[in-house]
């Protein structure tokens, strides 16, 4: 008998502590270290001007802890206070991308986010700048400047100048655990948004994303406002998305799993932006999703990056040739360089003087202008008369009414196959889109001819709650084949119409 050698698998406590405490190069960490900073300027950027108004006594803040009766938890400043702390924030931000200082770029980063978004918790607080909080947190604990960064950069070149190898450990090794954290908050996050929407009985009718849609609120979304009109589409993506949602931190991790989630991840933030106008959300979401790439894809794209720019400079052999020059010739003596973080803190004093100054010339309130800061105006007492005053405009049909469409399958209260021909034995459904919000109504989906001529007629009480409505309409053979019309009337008047074709039934050949 042949004896077979079996290497003697890790147990599973071991693979638990290698999967938390194990080592590898922090590309992804570096990674997000260079993206989230920027997807966090695209916001912070336009409130620094209106850092005095937002974020300091001088203007209206409002503070988090006050809702939850902790008046004094965290101190208000003033205004000029509050434009170096926005000042320092956006430098950090820019710093921490680039790596440098990183630790003390993201720490500075984290503190200063977290503190404006509770200070101005009605519009500068959102779902994404708590995920960003965390993210920012967990990467100042990690070593995401070791590689991809300027502090990797200013090391390497120390040690050139002293005459040692800069690449003799490269990639470098850092703790997993800040990555393994990133994944579970990512997680996590998709897990507490599926439970909220399990609880909302208006995301799964399609009604909130509807109307989320059909608003710019977020920022100007056309495809979103054309998948409006196919409910039964917005039926489908909501619960693809909470499936999703669901399975992500279960199957995110390796193989297969990790391939569809990512993906379906990607398309979903992307869908996001086109659909709802977001933004920020997508970027900050799928910057953590560099954390579930492994260390072995991130080294082959470093290296194939390191070959191609070699190759398009030529910089290969002449470089290699200064390397072995350099520590072959012996090593020259150190200039006076002053230290990195003292230069660093140098650059935040001279930032916060310089955003004071900036803030002072810009002037954004007219502080100091002749005429003095600028005032409210005085409305005019006709306008006020006329538009504030006068009595509540009632809305007109049109506009409450979003479509009207006919097909044959219902499922979950929604129109799966809206179409222009039918036959002979089919039972028409009309269904009728609302827009939110609007008020009670009592409308009517008419039936009628080519010549204009009512055939049937069913009414139907509409709740201001609901937005959609369903009619029935049998298609005997007493209606001749040709052109209808469906019409939805509110308050007595017709206020939109659907054309539909109908012909007879298909004819079938019974095989002999």
């Amino acid at each position: 008998m042949k004896s077979r050698s079996r290497t003697a698998e890790p147990s599973l406590f071991a693979q638990i502590r290698t999967f938390f405490h194990g080592e590898e190069a922090p590309f992804n960490l570096a990674l997000m270290r260079m993206v989230l900073p920027l997807a966090l300027l695209v916001p912070m950027v336009p409130r620094w001007l209106r850092a005095r108004e937002l974020f300091s006594t001088d203007g209206a803040t409002t503070p988090l802890w006050n809702g939850y009766g902790w008046p004094d938890l965290l101190p208000e400043v003033p205004g000029t206070v509050a434009v170096i702390i926005m000042t320092v924030l956006l430098v950090s931000l820019v710093t921490a991308s680039l790596g440098w200082c990183t630790r003390a770029s993201l720490v500075i980063s984290f503190l200063l986010y977290t503190y404006v978004n509770l200070v101005d918790a009605i519009s500068t607080m959102t779902k994404y700048s708590v995920i960003a909080s965390h993210v920012l947190l967990i990467l100042s604990m990690s070593q995401c400047g070791l590689v991809w960064s300027v502090d990797s950069w200013l090391k390497n070149r120390k040690l050139r100048r002293e005459g040692r190898p800069s690449s003799a450990s490269w990639p470098p090794r850092a703790p997993i655990w800040p990555r393994r954290l990133l994944q579970f908050v990512i997680g996590y996050v998709y897990f507490g948004a599926a439970i909220t929407k399990l609880h909302t009985p208006a995301y799964f009718s399609g009604d909130q994303l509807l109307t989320w849609m059909l608003t710019n609120v977020n920022h100007s979304n056309p495809i979103g406002e054309y998948l409006a009109l196919f409910p039964a589409m917005l039926v489908l993506f909501a619960y693809i998305t909470i499936v999703f949602e669901i399975l992500f931190v279960f199957l995110a991790w390796r193989g297969w799993g990790r391939t569809c989630m990512l993906t379906i991840g990607v398309v979903f933030h992307v869908m996001t932006t086109l659909t709802l106008g977001l933004i920020v959300f997508p970027m900050v979401c799928l910057s953590i999703y560099f954390a579930f790439l492994n260390e072995r894809e991130l080294l082959r794209v470093s290296i194939a990056c390191r070959r191609m720019w070699r190759r398009l400079t030529g910089s290969s052999h002449a470089r290699a040739d200064r390397a072995a020059a350099a520590f072959a010739a012996p090593p020259k003596p150190r200039a006076f360089a002053v230290p990195s973080p003292a230069v660093f803190a140098a650059v935040l004093g001279v930032a916060a003087i310089v955003g004071v100054e900036a803030e002072y010339r810009l002037d954004p309130y007219g502080e100091r202008r002749p005429e003095g800061p600028y005032a409210l105006k005085e409305l005019d007492k006709e306008f006020v008369e006329r538009e504030l005053l006068a009595e509540p405009v009632p809305i007109r049909p049109e506009d409450v009414v979003h479509n009207l469409e006919a097909g044959t399958i219902v499922v979950g209260g929604q129109l799966l196959d809206a179409r222009k021909v039918f036959r002979h034995g089919e039972t028409l459904t009309a269904q009728a889109t609302l827009n939110s919000p609007h008020e009670d109504m009592w409308v009517e989906c008419a039936l009628r001819d080519d010549g204009d001529h009512e055939i049937a007629s069913k009414p139907a009480t509409v709740p201001r709650e609901m937005l959609r409505t369903s009619f029935t309409f049998p298609l005997s053979e007493s209606l001749q084949p040709g052109t209808y019309y469906l019409v939805l009337k509110c308050a007595g008047r017709d206020v939109i119409r659907r054309t539909f074709t109908l012909k007879p039934r298909a004819n079938r050949q019974v095989a002999n």
